[in-house]
């Protein structure tokens, strides 16, 4: 019993962690974002994964790390949710063990929503991102005794995410500035020419990945939001001034302490995600959360800190138990569920039999598409099969590019016996040389069409 009371915070953390996941994601397909990484995966070849970055966003690793399983293809989507979560737990464990951080304090953070109904679930990148950054500060302290192992890490973490970049970069940052500037730190020309090395090969990475963008993509999706009503949902009950303050109160910690590596791993990681937030992409909650993500990193890097000095990341931890933002997939499980069945139930009737099935809801397309038997092959709007690399990177043409009626029309005239798949009653094409008739209903919500060019 003493064995067990000594590790409470394992045994309590961990099952509540694992508890929450299995909850949220019981019989629960994945979403848009979870089921595309993996189509990403399952279907392109490494290099290809290289070209699609441009317009996914999304640096390589975590569709390398998903490749074994999803060529594989057995279980899915369960080894998917139990990759993820796997990483959350080595980081909760990193956390739990070596950040210098009172027990209750770990206790509310455990408890906040972040860790305990989104990372844990959400089957993305971010866990990956997480986990790497957690071993980096669990590394920090030894970072220059250990330089090319943290470095690695660095490198690596660097493509996980845009977040995971942000982090690797201010952290690279700071490690260069100590090597050449900081007398206790101070590097030789073979060490520095070392940590050169290292830089040039991330820079060159990022130039494979993102250089040479086809303008005829859309760059960015569209902002439906601001980053003030995003970050007052995700910060609920509090909203976006007090996490201001919060962050404001942090900062001159910092100072008053001179305790300035902190501060301005702070200051970088975060300027660079307001950056991208109110200048590229929207993002969603997973992104603005990293805030939270920056504040417990910076926290955990300053030691021998009291209560007093903890209260800005107490007060936001413990807030954060209360909040309610992070519904938004498993209040979906219903549609989610009737688009896994919906796939389920094309492959039931079409068998070993070959059907082309065009989609015009890219989002759909992208969620049944990994259910999807091999004889099926879903075509996206612009007729393109989706699991292609042509038809991956045509993913925001959903948002920006009309649907083409002449793109759908050759394609019918080559193939009369496609069918369209579409929510049952939605004719969202009727006009004068297309016509829609019903040809399987699949549940309540989907059915398929026969296509006639009049």
């Amino acid at each position: 019993m003493k064995e067990l009371l000594k590790y409470h915070l394992y045994i309590i953390g961990f099952s509540l962690i694992i508890g929450f996941a299995i909850y949220l994601n019981w019989q629960l397909p994945p979403n848009l974002d979870e089921a595309r990484a993996y189509t990403i995966a399952r279907y392109l070849t490494p290099f290809e994964i290289f070209t699609i970055s441009k317009t996914e966003g999304h640096p390589f690793l975590w569709y390398y790390v998903l490749m074994p399983f999803a060529k594989l293809h057995l279980f899915y989507p369960y080894p998917l949710y139990a990759l993820n979560l796997t990483f959350i737990l080595i980081a909760v464990y990193l956390f739990y063990k070596h950040a210098t951080l009172p027990t209750y304090l770990k206790y509310f953070i455990t408890l906040s929503i972040p860790f305990l109904k989104l990372y844990n679930s959400f089957a993305r990148c971010y866990s990956l991102t997480i986990m790497l950054s957690f071993i980096l500060f669990y590394l920090y302290k030894n970072r220059h005794t250990k330089q090319i192992l943290y470095l690695s890490i660095i490198l690596l973490l660097a493509n996980t995410s845009s977040v995971g970049f942000f982090i690797a970069s201010s952290l690279g940052v700071m490690f260069i500035f100590e090597s050449i500037f900081h007398k206790k730190y101070k590097k030789e020309t073979k060490e520095l020419l070392m940590i050169i090395l290292m830089g040039l090969i991330e820079f060159i990475l990022i130039l494979l990945q993102f250089y040479g963008y086809n303008k005829k993509i859309p760059q960015s999706t569209p902002h439906f939001g601001s980053l003030t009503e995003n970050l007052n949902s995700a910060y609920f009950p509090l909203n976006i001034y007090i996490l201001i303050i919060i962050y404001i109160a942090t900062f001159l910690i910092f100072i008053k302490k001179r305790n300035f590596a902190p501060f301005f791993f702070l200051l970088l990681s975060s300027m660079q995600l307001t950056f991208l937030l109110t200048t590229i992409h929207q993002g969603g909650l997973h992104h603005y959360y990293f805030y939270y993500i920056f504040l417990i990193c910076a926290y955990w890097i300053t030691p021998n800190l009291n209560t007093k000095q903890l209260i800005p990341l107490i007060i936001l931890s413990f807030s954060l138990i209360f909040n309610t933002s992070m519904h938004y997939k498993y209040n979906d499980r219903t549609y989610l569920a009737d688009l896994k069945n919906s796939a389920v139930k094309i492959n039931q009737i079409f068998k070993d039999k070959p059907q082309e099935i065009i989609i015009f809801e890219d989002f759909n397309g992208n969620i049944i598409q990994p259910y999807l038997s091999k004889n099926i092959t879903l075509l996206n709007q612009t007729a393109t099969p989706f699991n292609s690399l042509k038809g991956l990177e045509e993913f925001l043409y959903f948002i920006y590019v009309p649907i083409k009626k002449k793109d759908i029309i050759n394609k019918v005239q080559k193939n009369p016996h496609m069918l369209l798949f579409n929510t049952c009653g939605h004719k969202t094409l009727y006009h004068y040389q297309i016509v829609f008739n019903l040809k399987y209903r699949l549940n309540k919500q989907y059915c398929l069409y026969d296509i006639k060019v009049n």
